[in-house]
């Protein structure tokens, strides 16, 4: 009996003292009205030890710059460049993961805090930037 009423007081005093849990409110997200494009996709190529950038929709742009950074065995590393995008609809660039001299390349080791940042100008005067972070 006393074992059933010392239950019976914490279960009480459990659902007195603990608060009470409500459903988080429903976020409704507005837009701004205008269209939003993609101007780049991003796919990790392990095979090539390379990241292969793929540019898009480039007939809305003026020039596309990169700049892939990154840290290998503790160094910062990186690569950046510029697609001019006159008379193009997409284009691709395959950017590697180490570094190539006289057609020689030597592939970097212990890659992290990768990092991939596209600053797209749009023909209209506007910029679109999009940043990916590389998981390796």
């Amino acid at each position: 009996m006393r074992k059933l009423s010392c239950f019976i007081i914490s279960f009480l005093l459990t659902l007195i003292i603990v608060p009470s849990v409500h459903a988080a409110k429903l976020r409704v997200r507005k837009t701004s009205g205008g269209i939003v494009r993609s101007y780049s996709s991003v796919k990790l190529s392990r095979n090539t030890n390379s990241v292969i950038v793929t540019f898009q929709n480039l007939t809305d742009a003026k020039r596309v710059r990169y700049e892939l950074s990154y840290i290998a065995n503790g160094v910062p590393q990186g690569a950046m460049g510029t697609v001019q995008a006159a008379g193009l609809v997409s284009d691709s660039r395959d950017l590697y993961f180490g570094t190539c001299s006289h057609g020689v390349c030597t592939p970097h080791y212990n890659i992290s805090n990768t990092t991939l940042v596209i600053t797209t100008e749009l023909t209209s005067g506007g910029t679109y930037t999009k940043r990916y972070r590389i998981k390796i």
